[in-house]
């Protein structure tokens, strides 16, 4: 995850560079496509142009003055014999026909021309040094001051272009590592921002600080109202469970009176877990409850005996399978808020039957022979007050967010809740616990 969070806060100046290198790629790629084009023109134009001339006018001085020498210049050298004879005629220039040819051995763009009139025949040789002199001092140096020059001013640019980001990336740093619980020291440095800080940085942080002050005083009515309902809730519900215990255990008490006693108890119970719930939703953070060595069996084992108050004598059983000695490292609590909602459901949607309860390496699945639910229902489950009913199959009355809350609380701690249900048949619901869970707490 840091990783990832350090390629983001990065991706600016990571943008810019590779645009940076791409144009200094693209320029030099230019340059010598230019350079190559220029070898073309000038082998292929100047050159050729220049020999073509080069022997039109000797013929035409040849036919004027047949003693009149072909050209012998420094650049240019002229041979001419007849047709059948190659006498006077260096041995490389030999064996060539007529019409221009590139001359191996010789320097770059060094040609020669070979035409014949009246049983005689020319060869013209032009020697390309004085040409790669010419592109070497009017072409490739300057070319190269050129480039020089660009890819200074470009580094130029993206080292300016990088510290006008720097405020940018630093703010966005800030807001990474920004712990609401903790706003006052997030904000304590916020005067020493590198870069050049202009208008637009001023206000991101004016906004910042803004923001931020105003997150700390949500946190802080959050913490106020999270603390006071937790003893204003559980205070009325304790005595409501006392006083329903002194209940039960009077002797005079009637069979009819007890089983809505016990109802009452069992209600409280259920809005405990409900505040609890609510409450871990509330928060901002999971502090509030300690990560753990919790074994799932004793959870499922404690879940079970609550809830047995709601089998109303109903011929149902509730069976655990432990295939694996699963273990997980996390808040002891929140599993046995998540177990205990669908364990509940399904013994409340349960008429007649049977609730498995089989514990795997890394999930629990509930399977109960319910009144089960049609595809449609499946999908609304997880809806906030949804309720799956089955007109005349059964009379229990939820409260319609005991799935709600079984889905937000694995969501939060990366837990994944499958189901699959049919109606007449029943209902199966697999929790997946985080793996790095089970492995931490074997490492423990």
């Amino acid at each position: 995850m840091e990783h990832k969070n350090n390629f983001r806060q990065s991706t600016i100046r990571s943008k810019l560079s590779r645009k940076m290198t791409l144009q200094a790629c693209l320029i030099g790629l230019v340059a010598v496509l230019s350079i190559g084009f220029a070898s073309v023109v000038i082998e292929q134009f100047l050159v050729k142009e220049a020999l073509t001339g080069e022997a039109k006018h000797f013929w035409e001085c040849y036919e004027k003055d047949g003693t009149f020498q072909p050209p012998n210049t420094l650049n240019l050298k002229g041979y001419m014999t007849d047709v059948d004879s190659n006498a006077g005629i260096p041995k490389e220039l030999q064996g060539h026909g007529l019409g221009f040819q590139k001359m191996h051995g010789q320097t770059a763009h060094s040609l020669m021309y070979t035409t014949e009139r009246n049983g005689k025949r020319l060869y013209l040789l032009f020697d390309g040094k004085s040409v790669l002199r010419l592109a070497l001092y009017f072409g490739v140096f300057p070319l190269t001051i050129v480039l020089v020059l660009i890819y200074t001013t470009a580094w130029w640019v993206y080292r300016e272009s990088n510290y006008l980001l720097s405020p940018i990336v630093w703010l966005a740093n800030k807001f990474d590592r920004f712990d609401p619980a903790h706003a006052d020291a997030s904000l304590e440095d916020l005067s020493n921002i590198p870069g050049d800080v202009d208008w637009e940085i001023e206000k991101l942080v004016a906004s910042f600080s803004s923001y931020s002050r105003r997150i700390q005083r949500f946190v802080e009515r959050e913490r106020a109202f999270t603390r006071d309902a937790s003893h204003e809730f559980r205070t009325p519900l304790t005595v409501i469970k006392m006083a329903s215990d002194l209940l039960l255990a009077e002797q005079d008490l009637d069979r009819y009176s007890k089983k809505y006693v016990t109802r009452i108890k069992g209600s409280a119970r259920d809005m405990e877990e409900l505040i609890d719930a609510f409450l871990i939703l509330a928060r901002e953070t999971d502090k509030e409850f300690e990560d753990e060595q919790t074994v799932i069996v004793n959870v499922i084992e404690r879940e079970i005996r609550s809830a047995d108050i709601y089998l109303d004598n109903k011929p149902v059983t509730i069976e655990i399978d432990e295939q694996y000695p699963l273990e997980i490292f996390t808040a002891r609590k929140v599993v046995a808020i998540v177990l205990g909602n669908l364990i509940r459901n399904a013994v409340l949607y349960t008429n007649e039957g049977s609730v498995t309860i089989t514990i795997k390496k890394h999930s629990v699945v509930i399977a109960d022979t319910g009144i089960g639910m049609t595809g449609e229902q499946t999908k609304k489950i997880f809806q906030p007050y949804y309720r799956a009913e089955q007109s005349g199959k059964t009379d229990r009355k939820g409260y319609g967010v005991g799935l709600t809350i079984v889905k937000r609380l694995s969501n939060r701690f990366n837990w994944i809740v499958e189901v699959d249900s049919e109606v007449g048949v029943g209902t199966r619901i697999e929790v997946f616990f985080d793996e790095s869970q089970s492995a931490k707490g074997k490492a423990t």
